[in-house]
């Protein structure tokens, strides 16, 4: 009775939505749609990026758009986007921190046979859980805002090893924000992630908007039909 065994248990937790994930992320490539997943804490920006993007995309000839909204309660950020003339459907998680594949295939659902070029997900805000589940998207990207503060990127390093883009927003805060250091935050964004494209932008001003557009033009083009 004194021998001990030990089991190790080395199927992926997260194996049924990952298979879940690629089935949709394929699907959609077929039918046209690109998938992009947005992440960021709460304030960062992430509707207001949106409509930046959004308007961009109008202004180059493409209308074909839509937005499912997560968030733990309430229908805020949906309104804005429908306000704005886009479909939208409002992904109430009731209290879970992140999106997972069960959660996004209702809610494309919910578009009842919409045909998009450009789906978006605007995650829950939060830098820590929704880096581990896949949500079937072609392209997963995270906003850091001026404000934050540089050294988010030290406190969260499985988010920006993650994705595919950094989206620094809010960049009409830095003269206020002297303590804001760039080359340090690409520096060591690039330590976790040497892939990482890293825009600077400004929603209000509209810096560094049509450069994150071209981008993500480029990625559709590359992981569309």
């Amino acid at each position: 009775m004194d021998s001990k065994r030990v089991i190790e248990v080395k199927r992926n937790i997260l194996a049924a939505n990952d298979e879940a994930a690629d089935a949709f992320r394929a699907a959609r490539a077929e039918d046209g749609t690109f998938f992009v997943d947005v992440m960021a804490s709460p304030g960062a920006g992430k509707t207001t990026i949106l409509l930046a993007i959004i308007a961009e995309l109008r202004g180059r000839g493409v209308e074909a758009l839509g937005v499912i909204e997560a968030d733990l309660e309430s229908d805020v950020d949906a309104l804005k986007i429908k306000e704005a003339g886009v479909e939208s459907v409002e992904l109430n998680t009731r209290g879970v921190c992140h999106v997972e594949m069960g959660m996004v295939e209702m809610a494309f659902e919910a578009f009842d046979g919409s045909r998009f070029d450009y789906l978006f997900l605007e995650n829950i805000g939060n830098l820590v859980c929704p880096a581990d589940f896949d949500t079937g998207a072609h392209t997963r990207v995270m906003l850091l805002s001026v404000p934050e503060g540089w050294d988010k990127v030290m406190k969260y390093p499985p988010m920006f090893a993650a994705v595919d883009a950094l989206i620094v927003t809010k960049c009409d805060y830095l003269p206020l924000n002297e303590d804001f250091d760039m080359d340090r935050l690409k520096e060591q964004a690039r330590l976790l992630n040497p892939a990482l494209d890293i825009f600077v932008t400004s929603a209000r001003t509209g810096e560094g908007i049509p450069e994150l557009v071209d981008w993500l033009q480029a990625q559709r083009a590359a992981k569309v039909k």
